[in-house]
């Protein structure tokens, strides 16, 4: 059975590197952005005043503080985001990127689910949530 899960997992990685470079590709194509970027702004838009504490950003991409602050400076430069005393605010710019990017990255995702067998979707939402409780809030 370890074989089977170990399998399973290694799938889920292979499925997410082909979908990060898919939507890295298109973003970046169509909207100078990669989908890091996209996470994080997608991260500051749900955000109550578009206003995050600097380290709110370490779980969605799950990378170290120092990552963040590293993605954050092009950001910062292209007027998508700004950053005070230890947060990071989404501008105009960037909820303007972020609409269309949305757009693009919400038709890829549909192209790339379609042809799903019925419940499919379902059965992998629930995988995910249990591989990534509160939506990829919390590292372990």
């Amino acid at each position: 059975m370890s074989a089977q899960a170990l399998n399973l997992c290694l799938d889920i990685s292979q499925a997410h590197a082909r979908l990060q470079w898919v939507l890295d590709d298109a973003l970046g194509t169509w909207h100078g952005i990669g989908h890091a970027d996209f996470i994080l702004l997608h991260a500051l838009a749900r955000a109550e005043g578009g206003c995050l504490p600097t380290a709110a950003l370490v779980a969605p991409l799950g990378v170290p503080l120092s990552s963040v602050v590293r993605r954050l400076i092009p950001l910062e430069k292209t007027g998508h985001i700004a950053r005070a005393a230890g947060q990071v605010s989404l501008r105009p710019a960037g909820r303007a990127v972020l609409g269309e990017a949305r757009a693009t990255a919400g038709a890829l995702c549909a192209g790339l689910l379609q042809g799903l067998p019925a419940g499919a979707a379902d059965a992998a939402a629930a995988l995910l949530r249990h591989l990534a409780p509160g939506g990829g809030r919390e590292v372990r």
